[in-house]
């Protein structure tokens, strides 16, 4: 009697190792699933950020940037003309800092 015990014991012990293994089995299979989904996912914003960093290399270029100031705004460039020099430009009185006298 002792003996179909014991048997029974190791039996439901096997048994239960085994259905463990299957269950922990399945679950390590659903981590690898999910880690290398992060990992497809990691690449995918390693990509969009290059693309995006070459982006802004171009969108950032000076030459661009000032065809596009000149395209766009009403200014125009200098010329030597209406360039003036520092004598030319008249003197303003200091009040002495005070401020605007009332």
């Amino acid at each position: 009697m002792k003996k179909v015990l014991l048997n029974f014991a190791f039996l439901a012990l096997v048994i239960a190792s085994a259905v463990g293994l299957f269950v922990l089995k399945h679950q390590v299979m659903a981590r690898e699933k999910e880690l290398r989904a992060i990992h497809v996912q990691i690449w995918n914003d390693k990509r969009e950020i290059h693309i995006l960093k070459a982006d802004w290399a171009l969108l950032n270029n000076p030459e661009r940037l000032r065809e596009l100031i000149r395209k766009h705004s009403g200014f125009k460039s200098l010329r030597s003309q209406t360039q003036a020099h520092l004598e030319q430009i008249p003197y303003r009185r200091n009040d002495g800092g005070r401020g605007d006298k009332k």
